[in-house]
């Protein structure tokens, strides 16, 4: 793991490879945004926004788009924890606990609970204003070169 300049370098190539993707990304479909990222606590907070594109059958946002925001956002700390740009997603496991109202924020906050040579966990707790709607778990396996299959 690097230092804190290249967490926040890392961070901020980041933010910027953000600015650059596809309209069509989940990415921009969820319109995340960083908030705010600490080196100290490894430590990670997204803004999201649940438009209409989320809507399911329940008239609330699906809950498939909540597991996006955690992936995200897990993802996204990753770029911060090494010098690549994001981590592959071992295992993510999410707790829905309150619906989400259509046109809500939803605030993602992350954190590292380890970082080993070979795999990261995470946990995060989502929020719309001060309420807890879901919790989140995620190993991700840090980078090396992967054999190519064609």
């Amino acid at each position: 793991m690097g230092n804190r300049e290249s967490f926040e370098a890392n961070m901020r190539r980041r933010i910027e490879a953000i600015r650059h993707m596809s309209d069509h990304s989940i990415f921009n479909e969820l319109r995340g945004t960083i908030i705010d990222y600490n080196y100290d606590k490894k430590s990670l907070t997204m803004e999201f926004y649940a438009g209409d594109f989320h809507r399911n059958g329940f008239n609330i946002m699906f809950g498939g788009s909540l597991v996006g925001m955690f992936d995200i956002t897990f993802g996204t700390l990753t770029s911060g924890l090494g010098d690549y740009d994001i981590a592959p997603t071992v295992q993510l496991s999410t707790s829905f606990l309150k619906g989400i109202p259509i046109g809500s924020t939803v605030t993602v906050k992350v954190e590292a609970v380890s970082t080993g040579k070979t795999i990261m966990n995470f946990m995060g707790k989502a929020f719309v204003g001060e309420e807890l709607v879901g919790s989140a778990t995620g190993i991700f396996k840090t980078p090396r070169p992967f054999k190519s299959y064609h």
